[in-house]
């Protein structure tokens, strides 16, 4: 039965919007997004410039809009466990600081991915820039913004399957930077993202990273790439990654 939604699938990295519809995004792995387009700092206006081209659903609720932001409009940064914070505020409030002392100030929209009381937290932040615009875009071009997610999110779900050890580091690659996640003991240990300089191998990201965070080269290597592309010069014992992140972003949002 064919579905009654027409979805409409952005991801947004630092230089460019991709676009797959309903019709091409279970594709993806397959082929090249519908529309690519530079958006020069402005994926809202990017965004609208590619809804106002798109065939609609005559009854406007069916039109939907689904977003993976990575750098520089989303960030992660783990934040040690404290018995002290008893509410979500006070969790709030902490990973604000958090993220303020890595120089990622400005409105942001914080959120803390689930884990276990008394382990490490994950938090991800969005810019409130971009998600206000974004929602406006949509709602002017007849369309409803159903989600916008952070790239690092998105990689981790995608990837739990691989992903499921006591330790572990990986590395999500995006135009401009290279985020590497460490997990040690069962719980996050760190987040570091770096710039990407050309021709930099795998190893040395993780080697640049681990010196950052105080943590050592242990357990497990993998790595993947936001738009699927990894370096051809990869690194001895890093595993990588394929794209599953249509399964990611729909299992998370209402039955497509």
């Amino acid at each position: 039965m064919r579905s009654p939604w027409n979805n409409v699938f952005a991801v947004l990295d630092a230089d460019r919007l991709h676009v797959w519809t309903s019709d091409d995004w279970r594709a993806r792995r397959a082929g090249e997004p519908r529309i690519v387009v530079a958006h020069d700092g402005a994926p809202a206006e990017a965004l609208a410039r590619v809804l106002g081209d798109l065939p609609k659903a005559r009854l406007p609720m069916l039109n939907r809009v689904h977003v993976v932001a990575g750098h520089p409009w989303t960030h992660g940064v783990v934040l040690p466990w404290q018995d002290g914070l008893v509410s979500d505020a006070a969790w709030d409030g902490y990973a604000r600081a958090l993220f303020a002392a890595r120089a990622q100030r400005g409105a942001l929209r914080i959120r803390l991915e689930g884990g276990r009381r008394g382990r490490a937290q994950l938090a991800v932040a969005a810019c409130d820039t971009l998600l206000v615009s974004l929602d406006e875009t949509c709602r002017a071009a007849g369309w409803r913004l159903v989600s916008v997610r952070d790239a690092l999110s998105v990689a981790l779900a995608t990837h739990a399957k691989h992903l499921g050890g006591d330790d572990y580091r990986y590395a999500l690659l995006q135009p401009r930077v290279v985020t590497c996640v460490f997990r040690r003991a069962g719980e996050w240990a760190d987040v570091v993202t770096l710039p990407r300089a050309g021709g930099s191998r795998l190893d040395d990201w993780f080697a640049a990273a681990a010196l950052m965070a105080g943590q050592p080269l242990a357990g497990a290597a993998f790595a993947s790439a936001l738009d699927g592309t990894l370096p051809s010069a990869a690194a001895d014992g890093v595993t990588l990654l394929d794209d599953d992140m249509d399964q990611a972003v729909l299992t998370q949002e209402e039955p497509a």
